[in-house]
């Protein structure tokens, strides 16, 4: 009888972040080619504490929380480079008194792509090579604009990023400019804001997932779809989806829920057409209001005091896996689910938890894996103090676990990192 064909090879991942890749789906293809040559379990540490971070199998890289880079070699941990604070900008990342947050540097998330980092630091998009730091180009652009999450989306040798609308710099307009990877060159651009925005509208005007050559932003009049390659408008969110903040697109369809604070608050869980954003369904969001953190096939994947794995057409839970019970007087905190291969994958101040899905996306048990170096429950230092506002780095905030190459790399809030293996 013939042989049998081999199964296809999962496809490179060129980078992950806390969302997945750039459709923000939290869905990241586990390739074993992508290991790092030599690679062992290892531990490092940020020379600060952590405010998010990209990973690939050229460099795990961090923005720390006095507004710096730092890049680490994946397949021993080994610091290759950094970036430091620009001239001139404040380097601490602060919640004021009024809960507005500011970030050292106007530094952005960095974004892992292939050999290349792309980030935003002192108003500066840069392109650095990934091994070594260089600058390939730079550009004019806007730091973060609304909470820690800003970052360039990259993909199909494009960048995309919020810049001020060439027009009128003076202003606080914000447009979505694409830049050739290679080069730096401008693309396109297109104003994602019309006029002045009072402090009931600020949110991120900016890029926030790209899929199938088509990349959303988020505008003054609510989620819209642009041709990547040209800037053409292919599509605006309906009113009724118009809070929509987190979005997540996987194949014919995109999965937008609500921030779940503020105006944008909004407990349905939207399913729009990828293309032209027009609604198709809604669902209710998960648990009453969480957005999910992962969209697969055939599961979503949601928070809420632990992990719950639900099916994507009818939301109909399949499966949930509480946290245990973090001792008294210590505080924990959980990375986002990712949907890793064929597994889900999360991690607490202790531990890396995977659950392994079969082909119909049932789940299986959970596994729990013990990080070496990984900081355990702590001692809150500083609660928000409304009259004062708080310094981030005293914060206990979630970890990231970055999987590629069936490798996690996970990073702790205060600077520690760990790479372990994703069990088998």
């Amino acid at each position: 009888s013939p042989a049998k064909a081999a199964p296809p090879a999962a496809p490179r991942v060129p980078g992950v972040d806390d969302r997945g890749l750039a459709d923000a789906s939290g869905v990241v293809p586990q390739n074993a080619a992508q290991r790092p040559a030599g690679w062992k379990p290892w531990q490092g540490k940020l020379s600060a504490p952590a405010l998010g971070c990209s990973a690939g199998d050229q460099v795990l890289v961090c923005r720390t929380t006095d507004g710096r880079f730092e890049a680490l070699d994946p397949a021993s941990g080994k610091k290759l480079w950094e970036v430091a604070l620009p001239p001139d900008t404040p380097g601490d990342t602060y919640i004021s008194p009024t809960g507005y947050p500011f970030v050292a540097g106007g530094a952005t998330r960095p974004t892992v792509h292939d050999g290349a980092v792309v980030l935003v630091s002192g108003f500066e998009l840069q392109v650095r090579d990934a091994r070594t730091g260089a600058v390939r180009w730079k550009k004019p652009a806007r730091g973060p604009q609304l909470l820690w999450d800003s970052r360039p989306v990259v993909a199909d040798g494009t960048v995309f990023a919020a810049t001020e609308v060439a027009s009128d710099v003076s202003s606080d307009r914000v447009a979505l400019t694409a830049f050739s990877l290679a080069d730096g060159r401008v693309l396109w651009s297109k104003a994602l804001t019309n006029a002045e925005i009072s402090s009931a509208e600020r949110q991120a005007y900016e890029p926030v997932a790209y899929a199938k050559g088509i990349v959303y932003a988020h505008s003054q009049g609510g989620l819209v779809a642009y041709d990547g390659k040209k800037g053409t408008q292919l599509g605006q969110a309906d009113p009724d989806a118009r809070a929509c903040q987190e979005l997540k697109v996987l194949g014919a369809s995109a999965y937008c829920a609500g921030a779940g604070y503020g105006t944008a608050k909004d407990t349905t869980l939207h399913l729009l057409d990828a293309r032209t954003l027009a609604s198709k369904a809604s669902l209710p969001a998960p648990l009453g209001g969480t957005a999910p953190t992962a969209v697969g096939p055939r599961t979503l994947v949601s928070w809420d005091k632990g992990l719950h794995v639900l099916d994507p057409r009818s939301g109909a839970e399949l499966a949930s896996f509480p946290v245990g019970k973090t001792p008294a007087g210590l505080a924990q905190s959980w990375s986002s689910p990712l949907l890793a291969g064929d597994r889900v994958v999360y991690a607490d101040f202790s531990a890396l938890y995977t659950v392994r899905l079969g082909a119909d996306g049932k789940p299986g048990r959970l596994e729990v894996t013990p990080v070496p170096g990984a900081p355990r429950p702590r001692v809150p230092e500083e609660d928000f103090d409304l009259s004062t506002g708080t310094t981030i780095d005293k914060q206990v905030r979630p970890p990231e676990v970055l999987p590629v190459g069936g490798i996690a790399y996970i990073v702790y809030d205060k600077g520690a990192v760990a790479s372990v293996e994703l069990p088998k």
